[in-house]
């Protein structure tokens, strides 16, 4: 009895006790667990299907795993160009902290922060990859970068220094040209783009802002050769069907712009310019509700397109509908409270729901910020007199 009691104990999980009918062991069957690599193969696929939640997860589960640098750097760029800046953000600030020491986690942090808009933050880190090393390329790029986010000219010399360093970087060269190009110094930005084609064939990024710098030019073949080559290369290059739509715009070519816009924004359906621009081709077609839903979309996503909100704001105004209008051009100028047109719409919005004081306050703000041949000067002294005269 003892022993049977002895021998029970000792192997109770798997032997009926002495004197019991055996009963069957039931098998649970449990899914393998995948691996890191395959879960990222998942979180591709999901990627291209527009599954951004489940890649999202996926990303995260295969990095949690695997604490793969490489993975954590694809689920980061993810992020990024899923109208997910903030949170890529957050997952490279938790590497950032914890490798202080590791230039390549200030470099993914630094390109999450830019992409997020976070222009002070960037350059703090930027500074912190060249304190570590004065001869990191990549360090100096960012630096440029962030300054010429910051509005800050300086930046372009620590984009040369990039490109000085490591000349046949396509990926400097380009920045260095996209800084050109938005200070308005267009012939030179041309110069730097063709550098990033030269050095780097079949970078589509290279094709598309060369292309974009042509367009500047107003060598719209030209540019169409190498969006084209850039299509070729990366068949859903979203940015290259945006060019191709803003040079079939300044062709007068509507129904061309909104099939090249269309393909931009399936391709890139996370990009708020590209959305801004489709709701400016049904702007200017009049469908003004199929332009309300792409500056709707523009809005939406992270980070919003600026210049999104301000027609959102106007095209709600024009149609009456003040309540979203007021949501919307109020968090515009929390955004940037330095344009004047948004003061303009918001005082007519709240003129028209009877909030005169607050209707004066905001015109006599856009009266302060715009410039003495903006043409909308008069309306909004003409305004602020009609409702002195109400208050």
């Amino acid at each position: 009895m003892f022993r049977c009691l002895g021998l029970a104990v000792a192997f109770a999980v798997t032997v009926p006790a002495c004197g019991s009918t055996p009963k069957p062991v039931k098998k649970v069957h449990k899914e393998p667990k995948k691996d890191s690599k395959a879960m990222v193969a998942d979180a591709r696929e999901d990627a291209k299907s527009g599954e951004y939640d489940a890649a999202d997860k996926k990303y995260a589960q295969a990095y949690q795993d695997s604490q793969d640098f490489d993975v954590l750097e694809e689920w980061v760029d993810f992020l990024i160009h899923n109208g997910r800046a903030q949170k890529g953000v957050d997952a490279a600030k938790t590497y950032y902290d914890a490798h202080m020491t590791e230039a390549k986690g200030y470099a993914l942090y630094a390109d999450a922060l830019l992409a997020a808009e976070d222009g002070p933050k960037a350059l703090e880190v930027a500074q912190g990859m060249i304190d570590l090393d004065d001869k990191n390329a990549a360090g100096h790029e960012k630096k440029g970068r962030a300054l010429i986010l910051l509005g800050k000219e300086e930046g372009l010399e620590e984009l040369r220094k990039a490109v000085h360093l490591d000349p046949d970087n396509a990926t400097y060269n380009v920045s260095l040209g996209k800084a050109l190009f938005q200070l308005g110094k267009v012939d030179e930005a041309a110069l730097a783009f063709r550098a990033a084609v030269k050095a780097e064939p079949e970078n589509a990024d290279a094709h598309v802002y060369l292309g974009m710098a042509l367009r500047g030019q107003s060598e719209y073949d030209e540019a169409k050769v190498h969006l084209t080559k850039a299509i070729d290369i990366d068949p859903h290059n979203g940015r290259a069907y945006f060019e191709l739509g803003l040079i079939a715009g300044l062709q007068n070519k509507a129904d061309e712009a909104e099939q090249a816009l269309a393909k931009a924004v399936k391709m890139s359906p996370n990009d708020s310019q590209f959305w801004y621009a489709y709701g400016e081709v049904f702007r200017s077609t009049d469908r003004l509700d199929e332009a309300l839903s792409a500056y709707r979309k523009a809005v939406e996503l992270d980070p919003p397109y600026p210049k999104a909100q301000q027609k959102l704001g106007l095209l709600l105004v024009e149609r009456k509908q003040y309540d979203e209008a007021e949501v919307v051009l109020t968090q515009a100028i929390r955004r940037d409270k330095n344009i004047a047109v948004n003061y303009l719409n918001l005082g007519t919005v709240y003129a028209a729901k009877k909030k005169n004081q607050l209707a004066i306050e905001n015109f006599e703000k856009f009266l302060s910020l715009a410039s003495k041949s903006d043409p909308d000067r008069a309306r909004a002294k003409d305004a602020i007199n009609e409702l002195k005269r109400k208050h």
